[in-house]
């Protein structure tokens, strides 16, 4: 890949990855996965960025296709144009602990399911991210929004005993979404109904929470969206923007 020319973005927004015919299967099988080995390590420890991508590439690591080969080369070659960027903390930032969840309904052209997202940042920079294909359907973008929701406070519920333990701190951690229809069913502001009813009752987790006041839900607009790198994939002039909102410089 050393003369291959970089990418701005790490996978074309057209690109719907589906499950491979039979005549379109990768022979060099062990290169696909030590590649997408490599990725995903990149991509827990220092690049959140590319988390999206690494995580699709990912799920098609036991049947892969010449697409999937070719995605998997483009987040090399997107690499290879910000190779020069890192994380970056700041100690005059904001010294606040908070959180971003998104989420992009039925996203996997395969199975329909839509992709949970979330990031906590401090000190300017990305601590702690995540970007997965939810369990089940969802049947509209308020319950997948939700149900991101809920996933997000699951990490958020664990960093609160940890800076409780560090500081001695024990304030409401901040959780911001742009989806106002999943926070008003968080916070009870509307009722079950038909559309809500059959949400899996642990992903009513997150009620609770709210109710103790352990976590505080927050509007954001879309543009501010600090998750939303982490659910799909995007322009490049967008993913430089959004690549910065994470701490990446």
């Amino acid at each position: 890949m050393t003369n291959y020319k970089w990418a701005r973005n790490d996978m074309t927004t057209i690109l719907r990855l589906k499950k491979p015919q039979q005549d379109d299967r990768v022979h060099e099988d062990l290169e696909h996965l030590e590649l997408v080995g490599g990725l995903q390590f990149v991509a827990q420890c220092t690049r959140p960025d590319i988390s999206h991508a690494v995580s699709i590439v990912s799920s098609f690591c036991s049947n892969p296709g010449f697409a999937h080969w070719t995605a998997a080369k483009r987040i090399l070659r997107y690499l290879k144009g910000t190779k020069h960027e890192k994380l970056t903390y700041r100690r005059n930032e904001d010294t606040d602990f908070y959180g971003y969840s998104d989420a992009d309904w039925g996203n996997d052209p395969d199975t329909r399911r839509s992709v949970s997202g979330y990031v906590f940042l401090q000190n300017g920079g990305a601590v702690s991210w995540n970007s997965k294909r939810q369990s089940t359907v969802a049947l509209s973008t308020t319950e997948a929004e939700y149900m991101a929701l809920s996933t997000a406070t699951q990490e958020a519920m664990w960093w609160k005993g940890f800076l409780f333990e560090l500081h001695g701190t024990n304030q409401a951690l901040m959780l911001k979404c742009d989806n106002k229809s999943a926070i008003n069913l968080a916070e009870r502001e509307v009722g079950y109904s038909a559309r809500s009813k059959h949400i899996d009752i642990r992903h009513h987790y997150i009620r609770e929470q709210v109710e103790q006041k352990l976590i505080k839900l927050e509007h954001v607009p879309s543009d501010l969206q600090a998750a939303d790198i982490l659910t799909k994939s995007i322009p490049g002039p967008k993913q430089n923007k959004d690549r910065k909102k994470l701490g990446i410089l």
